[in-house]
């Protein structure tokens, strides 16, 4: 079986190839609801993008549309940063300033307003692949406890994953403190997302570093979602006593917490069945003998095994692969009809996802493809507090094609 690390390139399709999506697996087609085709520009001039999205709703068929049609928005969108190298992370900063990730291994903090640029960090990083700087998050008591923490790569007697933390002091970061280590780590399938959950714990992805069985090893960190105390310890109340949340996964590259305290994770398949799922404490995800949907795509096995394992499926598949990266939770009223929906960057596909939730957030409703190729590689998506979108693309990752501006942050709001 072929595998695709991060999606090598973007497959060149025309229109009316099928992908698999939303809760009832339904086919779809089509392509584009908004378009800007403007990469070689040092700064965008605010465009108006047309998100026709009544009439382009994607992934979903008559049974799942119904009246979950998003009205006509107009979208406008312009670039707010150039001249960056792998945008892994963009995380809203307690500070009102955008913080970012580059994997080469830089921290730096941007004013939303004018797109100025302050680096406050540099961790010695080991970039091996896809792997680097990665995830970001803060503590959730920063004006107190002011802790940056960080996912890294390092070279240590092999390749290894690690998460730190260190002091913010209103200018630099100090040097990072290590909360948990030796988690494998490779050239590709670091996993490596953070976030601070509703429950105030640490949550992590972490990937399965191209040793597909590592993934149903509970002894082992790697392939798994972990929930951590502050410091790194198993928090109380994890199903297996352990750090570990859950386990069976591949490479889980996005993870975000929605209003109602569901975890919501973006998840890469091999050459099929690219995933998001709905996390639950304890349950396996079924990698590497379950891709996607408990349905036997891969042979008789898959079905067993899903039987014997209460294997969780997913909400969501993608056959052929989209590789699914970075996602945000939208519920602002700044754009009405994005309320109740993911959005996650692609990086093979090269468009930002929109999926429509159900009302009690278990199935996709629908799902529309925005930005389809425009601006090449997404790997970062953030919601800012007054509803403005940010996207950080990843088009000098090494299997991009930069502009001369890449890489970039990009701002989506309403006209």
């Amino acid at each position: 079986m072929r595998h695709f690390p991060e999606g090598r390139a973007r497959p060149r399709v025309e229109k009316g190839t099928s992908a698999q999506a939303g809760v009832t697996g339904s086919r779809y087609h089509g392509k584009m609801t908004a378009s800007l085709r403007h990469r070689s520009a040092l700064w965008f001039s605010p465009r108006l993008v047309r998100a026709l999205v009544a009439t382009a709703l994607l992934g979903c068929d008559s049974a799942t549309a119904g009246n979950n049609q998003t009205p006509n928005v107009e979208l406008v969108t312009d670039v707010v940063a150039t001249g960056l190298d792998t945008v892994w992370e963009l995380a809203w900063g307690p500070d009102g300033f955008i913080w970012m990730t580059e994997r080469g291994g830089r921290i730096s903090r941007m004013d939303p307003q004018t797109g100025s640029r302050t680096t406050v960090g540099q961790v010695d990083v080991a970039e091996i692949g896809e792997g680097g700087l990665m995830g970001l998050t803060f503590h959730p008591d920063f004006a107190t406890q002011p802790w940056v923490y960080v996912a890294h790569t390092l070279s240590n007697g092999g390749t290894q994953n690690r998460v730190v933390r260190m002091r913010y002091n209103g200018t630099t970061i100090a040097a990072p403190e290590v909360i948990v280590q030796g988690i494998a780590g490779s050239s590709i399938h670091n996993g490596s997302r953070l976030a601070i959950g509703p429950d105030r714990f640490l949550y992590v992805t972490t990937g399965d570093a191209s040793d597909g069985p590592i993934a149903q090893n509970r002894e082992n960190l790697a392939g798994k979602i972990l929930r951590l105390t502050l410091d790194g310890q198993p928090a109380p109340g994890n199903p297996f006593g352990t750090r570990i949340y859950s386990f069976g996964h591949r490479n889980p590259q996005g993870m975000v917490f929605a209003t109602d305290g569901t975890l919501y994770i973006t998840e890469h398949g091999p050459s099929d069945n690219d995933e998001v799922n709905r996390v639950e404490a304890g349950r396996n995800y079924g990698w590497p003998t379950a891709h996607g949907r408990c349905d036997g795509d891969i042979g008789p096995g898959e079905l067993s095994f899903c039987g014997a394992n209460a294997v969780a499926e997913p909400m969501a598949i993608w056959t052929p692969t989209i590789a699914p990266a970075g996602v945000a939770y939208y519920d602002h009223a700044l754009i009405p009809g994005f309320r109740r929906s993911l959005l996650f960057g692609t990086l093979k596909d090269e468009t930002l996802y929109r999926l429509q939730l159900s009302s009690d957030g278990r199935s996709v409703e629908s799902t529309e493809k925005l930005f389809d190729g425009d601006f090449g590689r997404l790997r970062a998506v953030l919601v800012a507090p007054d509803g403005s979108i940010y996207l950080g693309t990843s088009n000098r990752d090494g299997r991009g094609s930069p502009t001369s501006t890449d890489d970039r942050i990009i701002r989506i709001r309403p006209r």
